[in-house]
Order: C-alpha cells, then sequence, then structure tokens
C-alpha cells in the first residue's frame, strides 16, 4: 500500500495502519479499503472520521477472541493520517461512540443511512434532547 501516490485529500497511512491492513486484509480488499478512505476524505475531511470502508461479505475471526473480527471493515482518520484499520461485526452498534470521532461514514450503504456526525447543527447544541437530564426532577417530597 504504501507504494500508491497519496492524493492530497486522502490521509497518510501510520505504520500502525500499514500493520493492522496487513493482518486484516487480502487480495484485493486493501484496495478497495484505500479507493473508500479517499472518497470519504475527500467528502468529509481528515480531522476525525470514521469510515466503515469494506463489507467482507463474512465474518473473519473468532466472535469473542482476543483478536479483531468481523465482516465489515472500519478505518479511523485522525488530523490527515490513517490511524487504525479494524474489523467489527455489522450487528454491533455504529454511532460516534464507538468510532470516537465527529463523523461517521457508510461507504458500503449497508450499515448506516445517512453520516452520523458530531454537533451536526448549532441548534441540537442547545437541545433538550442532548441536555443532561436530571433524574430527581419532579420527585415528591
Amino acid at each position: 500500500m504504501s507504494h500508491l501516490t497519496q492524493p492530497r485529500n486522502a490521509p497518510n497511512l501510520s505504520i500502525h495502519a500499514l500493520q493492522r491492513v496487513d493482518e486484516r486484509l487480502v487480495g484485493e480488499e486493501a484496495q478497495k479499503v484505500i479507493t473508500a478512505v479517499r472518497k470519504a476524505s475527500a467528502k468529509y475531511g481528515t480531522q476525525s472520521l470514521g469510515i466503515i470502508a469494506h463489507d467482507l461479505g463474512a465474518q473473519r475471526g473468532q466472535a469473542w477472541g482476543n483478536t479483531s473480527n468481523g465482516d465489515l471493515v472500519v478505518v479511523i482518520v485522525r488530523n490527515g493520517q490513517v490511524k487504525t484499520v479494524y474489523l467489527r461485526r455489522a450487528t454491533q452498534t455504529f454511532d460516534l461512540s464507538v468510532s470516537r470521532t465527529d463523523i461517521l461514514v457508510d461507504m458500503t450503504g449497508k450499515v448506516l443511512s445517512t453520516p452520523t456526525r458530531r454537533n451536526a447543527t448549532p441548534s441540537r447544541t442547545n437541545s433538550s434532547r442532548n441536555a443532561p437530564r436530571d433524574i430527581f426532577a419532579n420527585r415528591g417530597n
């Protein structure tokens, strides 16, 4: 993968990410993941981006083992660099707490119907839905 030229909108790959790709992907999968990462980065930036980049079509690895396992390839991009590449099962939750990014996008079109964004609109910041809830409110003395 390192032999490929990087366009300006494509994040660089960390050594950790390259190691994970070598461990988890075979054949043309790496190229498909790179293509998905480039497209997502061009559209959403490379500051803090989680990408569901590729559907493997079948479970890889043991579901409850100590190694990465799943049927989807997830890529985390931070500050212009791919930090890690891991596997996750499509049956698991996909949200911003999982990716720990500001944006989570699904380039496979199979898990998320729209990108998930942290503070998508300024009006939601002050929304009562996002406000802390007082669990002791409305209790009688």
